[in-house]
């Protein structure tokens, strides 16, 4: 109806409508333009080979799909002075952003009136939607200027705002599961359904910085990209194996060569960083050029692939699950009254990443424990490089006992698995033995 509006008032505009592919625009769009019967009655005729609706002054309204940038680009000759997203936090953000750059108008008495939407929370466009409507306008509560110089108002609907809903689907909504109800029934744009890490709490997880101690190792994750983000974390381990993410980069259209300098250029003066886990894409050979890692390390910043692989993601989110969870207390937070904290902490500078991990939905197509590859996940990506090579994540061996020796002398094993070194000219080591005799200097495993 906002697009027909438009049209009618707007000589000559044209509209771009979109869903993320075609089968859902024929449910919900052209199935709405069919029971107002194609705007018959103020003059609009409807070609259904093109999908488009002319009407007499002009203006034309074009229903598209878009659910990749190959199917975006075959719009990129064209114009439109107003975009309307159904679902849009469906539609992939890179999709999005490149129909939005398609705004434009060749004549002045044609006004550019930019972007409506209308959407559930939820999906891989969820997070994207959040940080440019929904956090800037405070919920709706306010009107801001984005960075093209356009209003962005959010306008929140719940269901108790519609008078025309029947009591059978308002049940319905009532009965989903909690975090679907929060994201149908009442708009809820902190939680949605199909959260990768709905275990992530902003006060468990954030800390203001703090200076932390130079004997900690400290570590980089880094994952490449140009025209998409670029990111880089640093990350320190603790005595128990915690990791304080403390710093990071997110950054769009930054070379090789720049990206190592910013990297040394963000590092403190002494600081020693142990590896710097990185993209296994970065080894790659295009025809003669080097290498992007060569490029960093000619720049001083040498890198150590992270060893990406079948399974390598699924196996690099449970490891950031494993640290997400909670352990006996750092000091730190032991001295606030905490007993527990988890084996991962974000600097609140750390803004990038706890905006992407708040925001990654698990995957629609694939592995269902994957994160959806549509949505933003390049800081997430550094961290799953960073803490997969990191080793198995924090452990907390707490003896309240010393270990008594067993009957035999030998020692007794501690419930984890370690490794023991007998002494070859111990006549008690007889049973540390295979068919061919002793082993001197060989390791066995105890569990």
């Amino acid at each position: 109806m906002e697009a027909i509006r438009t049209c009618v008032r707007h000589p000559g505009i044209r509209v771009g409508a979109f869903r993320r592919t075609y089968g859902e625009l024929k449910e919900s769009l052209l199935a709405e333009l069919a029971q107002a019967e194609y705007a018959g009655v103020l003059g609009a005729s409807w070609n259904g080979t093109e999908y488009e609706l002319r009407f007499p002054n002009g203006s034309l309204l074009m229903f598209r799909y878009a659910e990749s940038i190959k199917d975006a680009s075959r719009r990129l000759g064209g114009q439109y002075q107003m975009l309307i997203f159904d679902e849009r936090t469906l539609t992939p953000p890179d999709v999005c952003s490149f129909l939005e750059s398609r705004l434009r108008s060749g004549r002045s008495d044609i006004p550019v009136l930019g972007i409506r939407s209308a959407t559930n929370p939820g999906g891989p466009g969820h997070g994207s939607v959040k940080t440019r409507y929904i956090q800037p306008t405070n919920y709706g509560e306010t009107v801001v200027t984005g960075e093209h110089g356009r209003t962005v108002r959010f306008i929140p609907s719940k269901l108790s705002d519609n008078p025309h809903v029947n009591p059978e689907y308002a049940q319905s909504l009532q009965a989903l599961p909690e975090k679907l109800r929060a994201a149908y029934l009442d708009g809820d744009w902190d939680v949605f359904a199909g959260m990768l890490f709905p275990e992530l709490k902003r006060e468990r997880h954030v800390v203001d910085p703090i200076t932390l101690p130079p004997s900690w190792k400290r570590y980089n994750g880094l994952d490449w990209g140009f025209s998409a983000p670029w990111a880089v974390l640093w990350g320190a381990v603790d005595e128990d194996g915690r990791v304080w993410i403390y710093r990071e980069i997110y950054r769009r259209g930054v070379g090789e060569a720049d990206q190592a300098k910013e990297i040394l250029a963000a590092e403190a003066p002494g600081e020693h960083i142990a590896v710097r886990f990185a993209d296994d894409a970065m080894w790659a050979t295009r025809g003669d050029a080097k290498p992007i890692s060569a490029v960093y390390a000619d720049h001083g910043v040498h890198l150590t692939a992270a060893g990406k692989g079948a399974g390598s993601r699924v196996t690099g989110w449970q490891r950031v699950r494993s640290y997400l969870a909670e352990k006996p207390a750092c000091p730190h937070h032991r001295a606030l009254g905490w007993a527990t904290c988890p084996g991962l902490h974000l600097f609140s500078t750390v803004t990038e990443l706890y905006r992407e991990l708040s925001d990654l939905p698990h995957a629609t197509k694939g592995d269902p424990e994957d994160a959806d590859t549509t949505a933003d996940d390049h800081s997430c990506d550094s961290l799953r490089y960073l803490l997969t090579n990191l080793g198995v994540g924090p452990e907390f061996l707490v003896l309240d006992e010393a270990s008594e020796p067993a009957a035999d002398g030998l020692l007794t094993p501690l419930g984890h698995t370690m490794a023991y070194r007998p002494d070859p000219a111990d006549d008690t080591a007889s049973w540390w033995t295979d068919d061919d005799g002793p082993r001197p200097g060989g390791t066995v495993q105890v569990e």
